[in-house]
């Protein structure tokens, strides 16, 4: 600036360009200090660190003020420190997050105490994070048969039995349900599942036999499709033929034919039944075999047999189902494909509730005739049976259960005409 001259003096161009170098200079700066900065990397958000449990089979006929604060209160008897609960809106499990990973060891041994009147069950949580969670809920829910495949179904539970006696018997048994959330067996079944198919399988087959209080116990799958549920098969009531797999009908028998003597032919087999009227033999068998493999084989072996010298004719049993069978609700049900052992004690226990059962048998030989009856106070107990026991097997064998055609519904013999001379 020259000597003698003021501010004023100076053009307002100067001005302005010394401003505009001032302010580039400082936007220059500051994009520097931007690109040596690096961002801080970001943080997964964990919904639990690891010290966390699960806590399942409460119960949820309490309010949620109540299973929370009996957590809290069992938990601080037990000498452990219970940061946060994470209760369920079913209220029938919650996370607990604890201190420290000695908490979480002291916490899994008290699977099975008791709290508000169920045995609880305790397992460790994963670590979850928010992001993990995103991704679980964009993966598809997995179908109804995989569901179903690694469950198992329970039949002739007592009513007073407990979760605990179930588990004592199932001890990999993730989780135990009873119809309608109920708290014990109400209706003498209960669902149990496992951890997948595979473990569920083993266990059904190990597990046969088992028994609680005494009572033997049917352990079947869960979700075996029925015929009536597919709309590809024909649900008319026409007269239906099924094939037994396991008997043989043999005809074309002479009239002095015994027992003995259709034994030689069918050594393999299990009962042999001979009808006869009158002391005479009607000229035909049945002749029962442990499975259908032993029953093939002797099928194929009988193509030329003979007994006392005379051929006969072999083939698997048809047994015809008639129309007035299994349609009409009733309080009786008819039981088919009973083993020859089930005896009416049996058969009476594996229909939990029932009035009387009984098994039919041969009037001659006294032998089982592999079905029989079982009866119940009211038509509602019934046929909640009958949908219990679908797909169902007792002593090993596979029944069939269907309503029995009541006494009304099958007719009476017309009055003999009156004489000639009657007026």
């Amino acid at each position: 600036m020259a000597k003698g001259t003021t501010t004023q003096e100076i053009p307002s161009k100067v001005l302005e360009n010394n401003v505009d170098d001032t302010s580039a200079t400082r936007k220059r700066r500051r994009i520097a200090e931007s690109i040596g900065q690096t961002s801080p990397p970001k943080k997964t958000k964990l919904i639990n660190d690891g010290h966390c449990v699960f806590v399942g089979n409460l119960n949820n006929s309490k309010t949620f003020e109540e299973v929370t604060q009996s957590l809290e209160k069992y938990f601080m008897t037990q000498s452990l420190l219970v940061q946060h609960i994470r209760l369920a809106k079913s209220r029938k499990h919650a996370f607990l997050d604890l201190a420290s990973n000695i908490d979480v060891t002291k916490a899994l041994s008290l699977d099975g105490e008791m709290l508000l009147g169920q045995p609880l069950t305790i397992a460790k949580a994963n670590v979850k994070t928010v992001d993990s969670l995103k991704k679980k809920a964009k993966r598809p829910k997995p179908g109804k048969k995989a569901q179903d495949g690694r469950c198992l179904f329970l039949k002739n539970v007592p009513y007073n039995a407990t979760r605990r006696d179930i588990r004592e018997i199932f001890p990999k048994a993730i989780q135990i349900r009873f119809p309608d959330q109920a708290d014990h067996p109400s209706r003498g079944i209960a669902f149990l599942e496992f951890k997948n198919e595979a473990v569920a399988n083993k266990i059904r087959k190990r597990k046969q036999g088992a028994k609680i209080q005494d009572r033997l116990l049917i352990i079947d799958t869960v979700g075996v499709a029925r015929k009536s549920d597919n709309k590809n098969v024909d649900t008319k009531p026409t007269n239906k033929v099924e094939v037994s797999p396991t008997t043989l009908f043999v005809s074309n028998l002479p009239s002095n034919v015994k027992e003995t003597n259709v034994k030689n032919v069918f050594k393999k087999s299990v009962t042999i039944t001979l009808p006869n009227k009158g002391g005479k033999a009607r000229g035909y068998a049945f002749v029962e075999f442990a499975n259908g493999e032993d029953a093939q084989k002797a099928l194929a072996d009988a193509k030329n047999a003979t007994v006392r010298k005379r051929p006969i004719r072999v083939q698997f049993c048809e047994m015809k189902e008639k129309q007035e069978i299994g349609k009409e609700e009733s309080t009786k049900l008819i039981v088919r494909g009973l083993s020859s052992e089930t005896t009416a004690e049996i058969l009476k226990g594996a229909f939990e509730g029932c009035l009387s059962a009984r098994v039919a048998t041969d009037k001659v030989t006294g032998k089982s005739r592999r079905f029989g009856f079982v009866e119940y106070p009211s038509k509602e107990m019934c046929t909640a049976a009958k949908e219990a026991m679908v797909n169902s097997e007792i002593n090993g064998s596979k029944v069939n259960v269907c309503y029995a055609r009541s006494n009304s519904k099958r007719g009476k013999r017309p009055p003999p005409p009156p004489p000639a001379d009657w007026e």
